[in-house]
């Protein structure tokens, strides 16, 4: 697939897990702005394997803007 703004990749999946390779970023914010997808399935653990063998800079989301019942989110930030 071809490079794209990450939220349209988002709309383009209904309630799907996507693996984005990030092709650029906004740096002051630390926010993806386009990437490439990798993969999409609404099974979580199926990204978690794809993402595994992904060397490179990689975005995991959920395609709509909250995420299924039952998961929840973390954040980890480390200053190099």
């Amino acid at each position: 697939m071809k490079t794209q703004k990450i939220e349209t990749i988002r709309k383009k999946f209904h309630r799907e897990w996507l693996l984005i390779a990030i092709n650029k970023m906004d740096e002051k914010k630390t926010i993806p702005l386009t990437g490439r997808l990798l993969a999409h399935t609404p099974h979580r653990d199926e990204i978690y394997r794809k993402e595994m063998k992904y060397r490179g800079n990689t975005l995991t989301v959920y395609s709509e803007d909250g995420l299924p019942e039952g998961y929840g989110a973390a954040f980890y930030y480390q200053n190099v």
